[in-house]
């Protein structure tokens, strides 16, 4: 990464400090839309991360297939923080838009900063993206609805 990349995350670094103190909104708007997604995603997370299949790690990991997975289980080679190796986290919409938000609310002591996400409609859009960004066809098992239980009927002879 050249000076320029430098600057460029360290500006980022300087902004997400100042956010730190926000809180996490669990809301998402509605479907998202991967397209609208993918400039977001240009414009705020590729200075760190390839999205793409076969995509290289660089400050971030490649996230190529990190939609539903757990988080540390790439198989890419980075160098993932103890606190995220420790903590079990598997990328569900509702993990990525707290993540996308403040990283540190997810995970205390984690490494990545960034500034947050604030609309609940982009957020959204940056998960869809991801999601067409691997070969996960369902939702997360953690993000499934659960379904009621069923009653067993007893029967008094």
């Amino acid at each position: 990464m050249g000076l320029k990349g430098y600057a460029v995350v360290s500006a980022l670094l300087l902004f997400a400090g100042g956010a730190q103190a926000q809180a996490i909104d669990p809301t998402m708007g509605g479907p998202g839309d991967p397209a609208h997604g993918q400039v977001l995603f240009k414009a705020r997370c590729a200075i760190c991360h390839q999205p793409d299949k076969g995509g290289k790690n660089g400050v971030g990991p490649a996230l190529y297939g990190a939609y539903g997975r757990p988080a540390t289980q790439s198989g890419n080679g980075f160098a993932y923080s103890d606190k995220l190796k420790a903590s079990g986290v598997v990328w569900t919409p509702d993990k990525l838009n707290q993540w996308i938000q403040k990283p540190a609310s997810l995970v205390p002591g984690v490494k990545m900063v960034l500034p947050p996400v604030t609309a609940a409609q982009d957020r959204a859009d940056i998960i869809a993206f991801l999601k067409t960004q691997s070969d996960a066809k369902d939702e997360p098992a953690a993000d499934k609805p659960k379904a009621a239980k069923k009653k067993k009927k007893t029967t008094d002879s």
